[in-house]
C-alpha cells in the first residue's frame, strides 16, 4: 500500500500518463500488436490505448483491452436484474469515456434481440467523444461534449460543449448512470449533474452514480493507505491539491442530501467496494 500511495502522489491521474509523449509512442506499438489481438479475441472494436487509459484502468496501463471489452457486462447485469433498465430503455451515461459501458449494448446479439433504446453518452474529452461518434451506430447512440472545470482537461472551446445534458428532453430518460464520474467532480459540477439527471429522468426513473464515500473507504481500510483525501475544497475532499479533480471524495450525508434537495423520492448509498454507489429513484 505504501508503494501504491507513493505512485498516486507522483502520478495523480492516468489522464496525465496518457498524454505523455513517451507513453503515446509506446501505446502505438501496443495498439498495433496486442490491441489487434484483443480485437480478434473479443470481437470488440478497441479504441487507441491512450484513450482507454484516460478512462481509468486501475494499475494496468499497458494492457487494459480485455477489461475494456468485458467491464460493461457486469454493469448491465446489475441494472437489468434490478429493473433499472432494459434493452428498450433510454439511457444516459455521464463520463462515458471511449464507450466502455456502451460497447456491451452496441454489440449485444441474442437470437433476434438487440438494443433498441437510445444511449446518450457525455464526456469532457473531445477526442473520446469523437471516437465514439465514429464507432457507434447513430440510430441508437448519441455522444456529446460537455464542458466543466477540471485541472486535468483543457477547456474545449467548442460552442457545442455545454455544462448540461441539453440534448435530452425533460422526463425522457429511464436511467442516468456514471462510473467514476462523481469521484472526479468538485461540488459545483456535482450539483449540476444531480440536477440535470433529475430533470431528464422519467417519473420512476433511476440515477446510479459511483463515488468515493469517505465512511466506506474507512470501513474498508483504504483511507489513510491507498487514499488519504487530506485536503478539503468546500464539502469535497481531494487527494491532490495541484490536480483536485484527480480523485474527489464526499461524506455520505452530503451526497444523499444533494439528491434529496433536487427532489429524488428515495436515495441511498450501496455497494461499498472501493467506490460506493448513489442510487436514487425519481
Amino acid at each position: 500500500m505504501a508503494v501504491e500511495s507513493l505512485v498516486r502522489k507522483l502520478i495523480p491521474s492516468t489522464v496525465l500518463v496518457a498524454r505523455n509523449p513517451l507513453f503515446c509512442a509506446a501505446s502505438c506499438v501496443v495498439d498495433a500488436t496486442y490491441g489487434r489481438y484483443a480485437e480478434w479475441r473479443t470481437g470488440v472494436k478497441m479504441p487507441p490505448l491512450r484513450y482507454i487509459v484516460r478512462t481509468g484502468v486501475g494499475n494496468n496501463i499497458l494492457f487494459p483491452h480485455l477489461y475494456y471489452a468485458t467491464a460493461g457486462h457486469k454493469v448491465w447485469q446489475y441494472f437489468f436484474s434490478e429493473g433499472l433498465a432494459n434493452l428498450e430503455s433510454n439511457i444516459v451515461d455521464i463520463g462515458c469515456g471511449c464507450g466502455k459501458s456502451g460497447a456491451a449494448l452496441r454489440d449485444f446479439r441474442y437470437a433476434d434481440v438487440e438494443f433498441s433504446g437510445h444511449y446518450y453518452g457525455f464526456d469532457i474529452d473531445t477526442a473520446l467523444v469523437d471516437w465514439c461518434n465514429g464507432h457507434f451506430p447513430p440510430d441508437h447512440f448519441t455522444f456529446s461534449l460537455v464542458n466543466g472545470k477540471s485541472s486535468l482537461y483543457p477547456a474545449s472551446g467548442k460552442p457545442q460543449a455545454e455544462k448540461s445534458l441539453a440534448v435530452c428532453q425533460d422526463k425522457s430518460i429511464d436511467l442516468v448512470f456514471s462510473q467514476s464520474l462523481f469521484s472526479h467532480l468538485l461540488e459545483e459540477d456535482l450539483e449540476n449533474y444531480v440536477r440535470e439527471s433529475f430533470r431528464v429522468l422519467k417519473p420512476g426513473g433511476a440515477m446510479c452514480m459511483t463515488f468515493f464515500c469517505l465512511e466506506d473507504l474507512e470501513t474498508l481500510g483504504l483511507l489513510g493507505q491507498r487514499w488519504s483525501f487530506a485536503h478539503k475544497i468546500g464539502r469535497a475532499y481531494v487527494e491532490n491539491e495541484a490536480f483536485p479533480e484527480a480523485a474527489v471524495a464526499y461524506e455520505r450525508d452530503v451526497i444523499v442530501g444533494l439528491a434529496q434537495a433536487v427532489g429524488f423520492s428515495s436515495s441511498k448509498v450501496i455497494l461499498p467496494t472501493y467506490q460506493s454507489s448513489l442510487l436514487c429513484k425519481k
